[in-house]
């Protein structure tokens, strides 16, 4: 008897060890379904942009060096101060179209070039001047000449038979030839996608001017309300109303004071967007994306996504300046039919070397630091 019950009651050998491979399990198979849920998840929201294959530049300006010693060179130095090259910067080239559903034209109404610098942490953006006289490259069997910066976007559409990936291959060798700037990848965002951003962060607070309320107020078809001078605050419709302005009173240089509104607008919604929940975030990505158009890959943009997030709570937002930054006006007769058209000039050589400073770097580490400055202020 006593023999029998010590049996009956003792624990089978391995007994432990199957409630542990089974919990394990379990939770394994939790942690996988986790995983394929988000990665199908996350699939189907890059499912919802419109993607293009735009065909790539080959690039030819570079100052890396060419001796074969330097790569050895860079790596013993391992204390030297961290010099700027290329792979530190990545460029989107951000265009807001003004076409709608149904319309063929695609025009670039807005032109921002975001430089990601991927080292110092920061986003510096430029805005492109619409009426920069530049040289077209001829293209798909058409002469190029000379037109104004904002008519590109719409011919490369025009002779792509409506293709935007011909709007974004024109945009990007014209920028390219008359600037030096590398485009890596193209974003085009039209007029809806932009309003419904603005609502969906719940609007914008912005300082306005006399001026800039005056007009405002005066726009009956975007602005439904009245709005003061001073700190207001802005609906979707409103804030596109007053990215667009370009003639309320005092703006003497009208798309450069236009532009200016636009990186100020753009980094109160970048900054609004870094304090966004992940639920708010859902739910304007569930709108917007449909509204996007971009020639980054969902390989390319999984990537730029693991090194973007790190660093959003670092990251520093520059307004930055205009490109061409210095310009000056002229008056041409562009399409040879007796109108004239104003027009901005630039030399091609100064805002090459400029916008490669900001674009790749170059030239950055022949500059002198501030303590130079200082330094060299205290000789004179």
């Amino acid at each position: 008897m006593h023999g029998r019950f010590e049996r009956n009651g003792a624990k089978k050998p391995g007994g432990a060890k199957k409630v542990l491979l089974i919990v394990l399990g379990v939770v394994l198979l939790l942690v996988v379904a986790i995983i394929i849920g988000v990665v199908v998840y996350y699939n189907s929201m890059l499912d919802k942009i419109n993607y293009v294959e735009v065909p790539k530049i080959t690039y030819t300006q570079s100052t890396e060096s060419e001796d074969p010693d330097a790569a050895e060179e860079t790596v013993a130095e391992t204390t030297a101060p961290h010099v700027a090259s290329s792979e530190d910067y990545v460029n989107f080239l951000v265009v807001g179209q003004s076409s709608r559903a149904g319309e063929e034209a695609r025009m670039a109404d807005t032109m921002i070039l975001c430089t990601l610098n991927t080292y110092e942490k920061t986003l510096t953006m430029t805005s492109m001047l619409r009426d920069a006289f530049v040289k077209m490259p001829d293209y798909k069997g058409h002469y190029g000449g000379r037109i104004k910066l904002t008519t590109i976007y719409n011919l490369g559409s025009y002779y792509s038979d409506g293709d935007p990936a011909g709007s974004m291959e024109l945009m990007n060798q014209t920028l390219y030839d008359n600037f030096g700037i590398e485009v890596d990848y193209n974003f085009e965002v039209d007029f809806d996608a932009f309003v419904w951003i603005v609502d969906a962060i719940g609007g914008v607070d912005i300082e306005l001017t006399e001026a800039e309320a005056d007009y405002l107020n005066d726009d009956d078809v975007w602005v439904t309300y009245e709005v003061e001078p001073g700190m207001a605050h802005l609906d979707g419709m409103a804030a596109l109303s007053y990215a667009r302005m370009r003639k309320a009173e005092g703006d003497s240089e009208s798309d450069i004071v236009r532009t200016s509104r636009q990186r100020k607008l753009m980094e109160i919604i970048l900054s609004e967007l870094k304090d966004e929940s992940i639920s708010g975030l859902q739910n304007l990505a569930n709108e917007v994306l449909p509204k996007i158009t971009t020639s980054m890959s969902k390989s390319d943009m999984t990537s730029m996504l693991l090194t973007i997030l790190p660093m959003l709570p670092d990251l520093k937002v520059n307004v930055g300046g205009t490109c061409p930054a210095d310009y000056w006006g002229d008056m041409v007769d562009i399409y040879d039919d007796g109108t004239q058209h104003s027009v901005l000039r630039f030399d091609v050589a100064q805002t090459t070397k400029t916008m490669r400073a900001i674009t790749e770097g170059e030239g950055l580490e022949t500059m002198p630091t501030e303590a130079e400055e200082t330094t060299q202020e205290t000789t004179k």
